[in-house]
């Protein structure tokens, strides 16, 4: 019953080719994609990914409000979460999920410095 077109991989595959030219580029796309995330997570019935899916959200607030200060945070907390989900993903998307974990921190760390 997923009503999502997108296969959870390319949804990771768009995502980091989004974030490769950095925050600003990124910036267009987010709303659309941070929903697509939303409701991925959402529908994985599992804790850990509805967390990330909290952390989303607050991240879309954030954004759409301009506070620099909370999207670095919730980069940083998105980090961490996408990182340690990668140890239980499945082979086909561990290292894509690392990969991301590691650009978020990335990200949050470009913001406050």
């Amino acid at each position: 019953m997923d009503s999502s077109a997108i296969k959870p991989t390319a949804q990771l595959d768009a995502t980091l080719q989004a974030l490769k030219g950095g925050l600003s580029a990124a910036a267009p796309a987010a709303a659309g994609n941070l929903d697509g995330w939303i409701s991925t997570l959402n529908g994985a019935n599992n804790a850990g990914l509805s967390a990330i899916a909290d952390e989303l959200k607050n991240l879309k607030t954030a954004i759409s409000s301009g506070d620099g200060a909370k999207i670095g945070q919730s980069l940083s907390t998105l980090g961490e979460h996408t990182t340690k989900a990668a140890a239980t993903a499945t082979d086909d998307a561990k290292a894509k999920l690392q990969e991301l974990g590691q650009t978020l921190s990335q990200a949050a760390k470009s913001l406050q410095g």
